[in-house]
């Protein structure tokens, strides 16, 4: 993989962490309620940092996608934003599983998804179709 792909891949990344960290700061300033549970007495909140720190683990596995994508795929971009993509609409599902948490939570929780990958996503696409070929 070249280096404007490695580039482009650490800026998304760091660009989703912000966008993960400043979300979670305007979700909090919002007084959304971030708790959740197996049940009402046993709901806790989403710890600070948690929307910051649970992005982190999907952005190495989407650099270890991108790093696929250029190594096998014949079109790696198309693949990558296919498959990215489609973890991002199964990742929507998640919110919805805990027992406990109010449905304002749930909405804001699988939004966070679609906007942290509404801010990786393009731009490593890009550059694997820029610079894969």
């Amino acid at each position: 993989m070249s280096r404007p792909v490695w580039k482009a891949i650490g800026t998304a990344s760091l660009a989703g962490l912000a966008v993960a960290g400043a979300y979670e700061a305007v979700v909090r300033a919002a007084g959304v309620s971030l708790a959740m549970g197996p049940s009402k007495a046993e709901a806790e909140p989403v710890p600070t940092g948690g929307f910051v720190g649970f992005t982190a683990m999907f952005v190495v596995a989407g650099l270890l996608l991108a790093l696929a994508a250029a190594h096998w795929a014949r079109r790696p971009g198309h693949t990558y934003a296919r498959v990215a993509w489609s973890v991002v609409a199964i990742s929507l599902a998640l919110p919805f599983l805990p027992a406990h948490m109010a449905g304002e939570t749930r909405v804001v929780l699988a939004l966070a998804h679609v906007v942290v990958g509404a801010a990786v996503i393009p731009t490593v696409t890009r550059a694997l179709k820029r610079h894969c070929r």
